[in-house]
């Protein structure tokens, strides 16, 4: 037993013994000198350590407190607490440093570089004498012999972070963000399958990354194939988001052969903000599936790892695809259940998705080619042809919608079976699409339409030239067909030409489509009324007037005879009427138009260098032949519009929206008149019109109170309210300094009628007028002269006086002539017009009393 103590003591004593002699031998300044060549060799990078120890007991390890590695003049790259390591002594003998499990507690990797591209991330080999080739002293005290020139490598078995944090700032990227780490182990770093296992968070958000990669020596040598799987998490909820990455690299070293597959949910792709807020991600929801992609660098004669990386990059193709998203929001238009499709390279691409859009439902349904033509095609910028085809369905009606369960509301077209189908090729150089469709009923923004059917063949030569043949659109509501041919060219206005023919056209039933663009124009009476016009990239907005700063004409230099340099001051419209040129014909066999048909309706529309013409126009309507002429000339400024009615017949609402004036009458109007203007906005044009212009309308319908306001107090209770049948009205002006001097007012609806003159101020809605309103009574009639001033929309009427001053009233007498014939004669101007009907003679009450008090005869 004694002797058992005894050795066991003395066991000790000798490992003691060795711990010291190993401490008090070995020069730990120069190892650590050692260890910083080693690692300059390895990255490039200097280190710095405020202090460190080397134990052999119980194991042999290094211990650095406040490391610091950068470059020099640079920020720190790595700052840490404290690190601790094993060492292999065995390894120190080979000139190795290797590191059996290095331990940090509290680092600091920051990452960085600047507008320039300069990252202080980029390890460089410095020279051999910089590092491998420096003379240092031995690591044993007291026997420095000579110098030595000597190779030091540096390895790692494992790495354990704790309590860390990684910052980056890309100046030339302009990102920025940090993420802190609790743990991090990295294990079996010299084995065949290295592991790895990080437990992170960001803004209070936990993230982890778990897996196993290949044999890291094969980083370098490219002998074998390397491969990895690493799965990651992200957040604490039990959906929480998550991604796995699979693949293999053939020649990890040249980046040759790579083939990655990655799987993955995701509740909402703007998760990742948590990680990278500033990533501006789309509001994507549900996004999950798999893809595969392949890819090679290529040979690459004496390139840069960079080089080589961005050579993999480029050549990225997808071999395998299946991804879906279960809904996201794009310019308002919400789309779910999207899939993406291809089982491989030479399979399909396939497209499903459900839209909703403005309150209507659609199922799309596509495929393009194959899932390696599609790639091709997009890395040549489509030049080549891709055979394409889709189906537009509308959505049916869903048992959740159906029963009406909560939340559930069923798309206002689920019961239209509704359905449009495209196929053909698709190209930069070349396409060719052909279109068909058909739905009995198609709920369109503002329209319901019926028994629809369409058709057409869409062609293209690139940007330069695009065709729509056999175009051809019937409903109920609508029967048009036509061909249309644009071209565009560098170095020449695009010009769009062809024609257009409706065979019928109802727009009253279209009526909230083309009346509320009237009502919005006139609520921004500064702004242009838009007219689309098909251009080589969707549309084409042009209008007639547009809001720009007033400025002195004198200021805005001549335009040249080839019409070239003008002045910045040039409205945007007019930019827009002369960057596109038309040759349109448009013939209209019948056009329902607030209740009256209009037939054989023609015109030609030309726009050429910003000059629109519309002439002739011509076609039948109310009985009458109607014709005129629409000149607006932009080509040069100011710019000046002139019109030609002899005679046109419109619909009152129409000029009523459209000037901003009130809801006062309706019915057809028939405009007989020239009149000219010039300026730049809708207001300059007002100001400036010049001309005369009759109005006339027979069998329409008037406001009851307007008469009675201009029939002077107390005629409103005679009068009613509602609408009432307006029998006549004619109008006949002279325009001027933006007022109209009206010589002629004449119009009667029941026994109510007047006539007189007076002007209006176009831009204020002033009024002066002088009428005589009357009342029949059986044959006669009650009179008094009246002013009327206010405005259009709310007049005010009172008894005006005769050149004596004195109020007068008439009542009896003969039976005036009919009030209508005059007036409608001065609005007309000598054209032919329909003749207003019959006048009524409606036994009266009020008139017996009267003739029994003898007023009435």
């Amino acid at each position: 037993m004694r002797k058992l103590t005894g050795a066991l003591i003395g066991v000790i004593v000798a490992f003691v013994g060795v711990s010291i002699a190993a401490h008090e031998l070995i020069d730990q300044d120069a190892l650590r000198q050692r260890v910083a060549e080693a690692l300059k060799k390895e990255t490039g990078l200097s280190m710095v350590v405020k202090s460190s120890t080397i134990q052999i007991l119980p194991w042999p390890s290094f211990e650095a407190r406040n490391l610091v590695l950068q470059r020099p003049g640079q920020a720190p790259v790595f700052q840490a607490r404290t690190v601790h390591a094993g060492l292999s002594v065995l390894a120190l003998l080979h000139r190795e440093v290797r590191f059996q499990d290095f331990v940090v507690d509290g680092a600091t990797l920051s990452l960085e570089r600047d507008a320039d591209g300069n990252a202080n991330w980029t390890f460089s080999q410095p020279s051999r004498s910089d590092a491998g080739g420096a003379e240092a002293p031995l690591p044993v005290r007291q026997h420095v012999g000579e110098r030595v020139q000597a190779h030091w490598d540096l390895s790692l078995d494992a790495l354990h972070l704790t309590n860390s944090t990684v910052s980056w700032r890309d100046q030339a990227q302009k990102m920025s963000g940090s993420f802190q780490i609790g743990t991090m182990d990295l294990a079996g770093l010299r084995s065949q399958s290295p592991w790895i296992n990080l437990q992170g968070s960001h803004g209070g958000t936990p993230f982890t990354v778990q897996g196993h990669v290949g044999d890291l020596a094969l980083l370098r040598s490219g002998a074998k194939p390397w491969t990895f799987s690493l799965g990651s998490t992200l957040g604490t909820d039990a959906k929480r988001d998550w991604l796995n990455v699979d693949g293999q690299i053939h020649d990890a070293s040249n980046l040759r052969g790579l083939v990655l597959t990655a799987q993955g949910e995701w509740p909402n792709l703007q998760d990742a903000h948590r990680l990278f807020p500033h990533a501006s991600l789309p509001d994507m929801r549900g996004l999950g599936g798999d893809i595969t992609v392949q890819g090679d660098a290529g040979q690459v004669a004496n390139a840069t790892w960079t080089e080589k990386a961005r050579a993999l990059l480029a050549s990225l193709a997808p071999s395998r695809i299946h991804l879906h998203v279960a809904g996201l929001t794009v310019r308002g238009t919400a789309v779910s259940n999207l899939h993406l499709d291809a089982d491989a390279a030479s399979a399909p691409l396939s497209v499903a998705a459900d839209v909703l859009w403005r309150d209507t439902g659609w199922r799309i349904l596509g495929k393009a080619g194959t899932l390696e033509q599609v790639d091709l095609a997009r890395r040549d910028h489509f030049h080549t042809e891709v055979p394409v085809e889709a189906e537009l369905r509308s959505m049916p009606l869903s048992l959740s919608t159906a029963l009406n369960v909560e939340g559930a509301t069923p798309p206002i077209n689920a019961q239209d079976d509704a359905k449009v189908t495209v196929s053909g090729t698709v190209g930069a150089e070349k396409s060719h699409l052909v279109v068909q469709g058909g739905a009995k009923a198609l709920h369109l923004p503002r329209v319901l339409l019926h028994d629809v059917s369409l058709q057409g063949t869409v062609s293209s030569k690139g940007l330069s030239e695009a065709t729509l043949d056999d175009m051809a659109f019937k409903s109920r509501e609508a029967d048009f067909d036509g061909a249309l041919h644009l071209l565009t060219d560098e170095n020449s206005t695009p010009l769009l030409n062809g024609h257009l023919h409706a065979t019928q056209l109802d727009l009253d039933a279209l009526r909230d489509v083309w009346l509320k663009d009237v009502k919005a124009t006139a609520q921004q009476p500064a702004k242009a009324p838009p007219a689309t016009i098909p251009g080589a990239t969707g549309t084409v907005e042009k209008a007639a007037t547009q809001p720009v700063q007033m400025q002195d004409q004198s200021s805005v230099p001549a335009v040249s005879d080839a019409g070239v340099v003008e002045s910045a001051a040039v409205p945007s419209w007019v930019k827009r009427l002369r960057a596109q040129d038309l040759d349109l014909h448009l013939t209209l066999d019948r056009v329902v138009f607030y209740g009256h048909d209009y037939t054989n309706l023609a015109t030609h529309l030309t726009l050429s260098d910003g000059h629109l013409r519309l002439e002739p126009i011509s076609g039948q309507g109310q009985g009458l032949t109607l014709s005129g002429q629409a000149d607006l000339d932009a080509s040069h400024l100011p710019v000046t519009t002139h019109l030609t009615f002899q005679p046109l017949v419109l619909p009152i609402g129409l000029l009523e929206e459209g000037l901003g004036l009130p809801l006062l009458l309706q019915g057809p109007v028939q405009l007989v008149g020239e009149v000219s203007g010039q300026g730049q906005t809708a207001e300059d044009l007002r100001q400036s019109l010049s001309g005369h212009l009759g109005v006339s309308m027979v069998d329409g319908k008037v406001d009851s109170q307007i008469l009675g306001r201009i029939a002077g107090p107390g005629a409103d209770s005679l009068l009613g309210s509602g609408v009432r049948p307006l029998r006549c009205i004619g109008l006949h002006m002279a325009l001027a300094n933006d007022t109209a001097t009206l010589d002629t007012i004449g119009l009667q609806s029941g026994r109510f009628s007047t006539a007189g003159h007076g002007e209006v101020r176009l831009g204020s809605q002033e009024i002066q007028l002088h009428l005589v309103p009357s009342i029949d009574f059986e044959g006669a009639g009650a009179s008094t002269p009246v002013i009327v001033t206010g405005t259009l929309s709310a007049p005010q009427a009172k008894q005006d006086r005769d050149a004596g001053g004195r109020f007068q009233l008439s009542i009896g007498g003969e039976a005036s002539a009919d009030p209508c014939t005059a007036a409608l004669a001065a609005a007309r101007e000598g054209q032919a017009g329909p003749p207003p009907s019959e006048q009524s003679h409606h036994h009266n009450k009020a008139g017996d009393i009267l003739r029994a008090l003898g007023v009435l005869h």
